[in-house]
């Protein structure tokens, strides 16, 4: 409306909109510690890489373009050209009786089925980067990867080009097994049909394959070189191998629970600290997902309209038991029997009501933390060295152990108000740590809740996934290379190269 030629706005219409609310990913921040002690713990993969054959098809192209002196934007053409014509490699082989199914699809695969459903597959629009290109990124798909093979020594960094081979990689095997693709990256053009003849290179062939074997032997480790790359990812393979050896495995839940609660963690003939910072390490995850699930339920308060930190925090109360917060954690489960050996507490309050099961294996991380000795692996695993930044930090087990001691004889409607506002302030301040200004001036800010002036909106819904440690990825990469074997029940066995955890 318009009042004496001025222009009047009513309601929020006067609010800067120079500012854009972005998704944040983790609203806690509760991650840092845990993912940077399986970056240490677990190297070798990481959530994005999950087909085990690109570890050498990339220095296969880097020894290549190296051979040929191509400057870093051939070196990249050519990097695209053989993605495009292994991924169209494996899709033809896709149809075909002795393909297995359950190793994942080629890198590209949906763009590259669209293109093919026109006809042949012109190689230069493919692996280019305007219309039609099956990758969006200059570099193809070696971004998630690059990192992974340098670590494992597949892949160097300098030459000529933007990488080079690596110190592991072999010529002679690689090229022999996958050279042929190089060959066929020249064409001009490929349909399934010209392909039929290169099936001994598409993804499930790994296991039984020369390439595959060296693959193997970098994923296998070498368990007794303490503190080195190859070291922990050995330490950690050969665990995942015992567990399934002694345990039955169907899934990373059972493996998660063998490495927590199972004393052949501590008595194998094979064990060793590293076994032990694992148990605290997926003890942390636990924790972490805690935090994310109970901060998922808070904000599910407002799907039908903001709320103030103070009704969030009165919801939470209200379905939380009665009584004092000493009552409530002397109520949880022994996590140790009198030997010390853990108990499977956290399994045995999953029964409880979402917000009371998820505070509840908050409270049992921080026991656990407090029966702990401060040099143990265990404990290293769980919080990290002494004096280490990240030991006490908010809402990390020392933390949650401080506030409920502080909290014992308070009721637990007063804990979950001032729990509320804890989650929801350290929220804002994380939303405020990642803002950034971009470069057309507007203001980028991640988030999942608003807050202003006490008052919260949600903006986007909760992710409620588990946290990831890579015994995904790296499950997945042994059963690739043949280090492990899933049978027809199901169960995960220790494979034909199983030899090399020795």
């Amino acid at each position: 409306m318009t009042a004496e030629g001025l222009a009047l706005t009513d309601g929020p219409g006067w609010v800067d909109h120079s500012t854009d609310p972005i998704m944040g990913l983790f609203p806690l921040a509760v991650e840092q510690y845990l993912n940077a002690a399986v970056a240490v713990n677990a190297p070798g993969v990481t959530t994005v890489t999950n087909a085990a054959r690109y570890y050498l098809l990339h220095p296969l192209v880097a020894d290549e373009a190296d051979r040929r002196g191509m400057d870093g934007a051939r070196a990249m053409d050519l990097l695209r050209r053989v993605e495009v014509a292994f991924a169209l490699i494996c899709m033809a082989h896709q149809g075909q009786p002795d393909h297995l199914d359950w190793y994942p699809a080629a890198h590209g695969r949906d763009r590259l089925l669209a293109m093919a459903r026109r006809g042949r597959i012109d190689l230069t629009v493919a692996a280019g980067t305007g219309d039609g290109r099956y990758a969006n990124s200059r570099s193809g798909f070696l971004g998630p990867y690059v990192g992974s093979e340098v670590s494992l020594g597949l892949l160097g960094q300098g030459g000529r080009g933007p990488f080079s081979p690596g110190p592991a990689y072999d010529r002679p095997v690689v090229h022999g097994e996958l050279g042929a693709v190089l060959e066929l990256a020249t064409s001009s053009t490929l349909e399934f049909a010209d392909l039929l003849d290169f099936s001994s290179l598409c993804l499930c062939k790994t296991a039984n394959s020369d390439d595959g074997g060296l693959l193997a032997r970098r994923f296998a480790g070498r368990a007794d070189e303490r503190g080195t790359v190859a070291g922990n990812i050995g330490q950690i393979m050969r665990l995942l191998g015992i567990a399934m050896s002694e345990a039955e495995i169907r899934d990373r839940d059972d493996l998660g629970n063998f490495v927590m609660y199972s004393p052949v963690v501590t008595q194998h003939r094979q064990s060793t600290d590293h076994w032990l910072r694992w148990r605290g390490i997926r003890t942390r995850m636990s924790s972490v997902n805690a935090w994310r699930q109970i901060f998922a339920h808070v904000c599910r308060y407002l799907t039908a309209g903001p709320q103030t930190i103070s009704q969030m925090g009165d919801r939470l109360a209200t379905e939380l038991p009665g009584g004092t917060v000493g009552a409530f954690v002397d109520g949880l489960p022994a996590v140790a029997d009198e030997q010390g050996v853990p108990l499977s507490a956290e399994l045995d309050v999953t029964h409880r009501p979402a917000p009371e099961t998820h505070l509840a294996t908050l409270a049992l991380g921080a026991r656990r933390f407090e029966a702990l000795e401060a040099a143990s692996p265990t404990r290293l695993g769980l919080v990290g060295p002494p004096g280490h930044r990240f030991e006490s930090e908010e809402l990390s087990p020392q933390w949650v152990s401080n506030a409920l001691d502080d909290w014992r004889s308070q009721s637990m409607g007063e804990f979950a108000r001032w729990l509320t506002r804890v989650m929801v302030n350290r929220a804002h301040r994380v939303t405020m740590a990642k803002s950034r200004q971009r470069r057309d001036g507007r203001f980028s800010m991640p988030l999942r809740i608003d807050v202003q002036d006490d008052l919260v909106w949600k903006h986007w819904g909760e992710a409620t996934t588990e946290p990831s440690i890579r015994w995904t990825q790296l499950m997945s990469m042994g059963r690739q290379t043949g280090i492990f074997e899933v049978a027809e029940d199901g169960l995960w066995t220790v494979g034909a190269r199983g030899h090399l955890l020795d």
